[in-house]
């Protein structure tokens, strides 16, 4: 019998895009970070891409544990994720890249590292999509199955753990907004209404996920769920589309990223969006 070949599980997304010089290898910024030989002392000469809290690090030291080689004096492009935040941040490196003239043309036409991450964000969902639709949503309900009423109440902040399943501090609290459609961007959903899950919890796993509520009009980026438990390994935003999620007659459509929900008012981004070439995938190994 031949062999079986597991697929590469893909990199995480890095959050944290900077051009940096490195100061020191072997040494950290936070008396809490076991260095090691792939650690280095990283200054932040420019960011390219970032959230909020870290778009202001230029000029700044930091830990990276990088993802290759590099020396003393290395420019380099960083694309990390953020580990721990102190006196100082620490990264892990998801790729590293040498600086060459095209990486600093980027980086100097980069702008606002918060919109161009944003702007990132958003292609790399619709690229990513099933399906997207623009619409409003007419009602949220419980998931078919689900023990709770459908008292207001009840609907807002009681769990809904599947039965038999017990609660938890990170029960998603899953919920389904019936979303009337009424135009198709991407894929091809079976109805003109869908049903789209979504985890009402505000707990750290959850919190960012898009919170729906009847009468919200906008642009909806969505994938398809599935009853099967996610396999091992996987991140945690992609096992999140089935825990404690009870199965439901037809299609059903998960939202968990921030970026899965646009209101209408950044109807310009998304026509950008939409006309933008669709980025090349990587290569995946069967």
């Amino acid at each position: 019998m031949a062999a079986i070949r597991r697929r590469r599980e893909q990199p995480p997304e890095p959050t944290f895009v900077f051009k940096g010089s490195v100061k020191k290898l072997g040494s950290a910024t936070m008396k809490h970070v076991a260095a090691d030989r792939r650690t280095a002392v990283v200054r932040v000469d420019q960011v390219v891409e970032a959230n909020p809290q870290l778009a202001r690090l230029a000029g700044q030291e930091v830990t990276v544990q990088l993802s290759g080689r590099a020396k003393v004096g290395d420019q380099m492009i960083f694309h990390t994720i953020p580990l721990m935040f102190g006196d100082s941040v620490s990264v892990r490196a998801v790729k590293q890249e040498r600086l060459t003239a095209a990486h600093a043309a980027m980086a100097d036409a980069a702008g606002d590292p918060v919109a161009r991450k944003a702007s990132r964000d958003l292609q790399d969902r619709f690229a990513n999509a099933d399906v997207v639709v623009s619409g409003r949503v007419k009602a949220v309900t419980l998931p078919p199955g689900n023990s709770e009423r459908r008292s207001g109440a009840a609907l807002s902040s009681a769990s809904s753990a599947s039965p038999g399943r017990p609660a938890s501090e990170h029960d998603p609290k899953w919920r389904d907004a019936i979303v009337e459609v009424d135009a198709i961007h991407k894929g091809r959903p079976a109805k003109r209404s869908i049903t789209v899950r979504f985890p009402e919890s505000t707990d750290v796993r959850w919190y960012r996920a898009p919170k729906f509520r009847p009468g919200q009009q906008g642009f909806f980026m969505l994938q398809k769920g599935s009853s099967e438990p996610a396999p091992k390994g996987q991140r945690a935003v992609a096992r999140a589309r089935t825990m404690g999620a009870p199965a439901a007659p037809g299609p059903v459509y998960m939202a968990l990223h921030p970026a899965d929900f646009q209101p209408f008012t950044a109807a310009d981004a998304m026509r950008m969006t939409m006309l933008a070439p669709a980025p090349k995938k990587a290569k995946r190994h069967a």
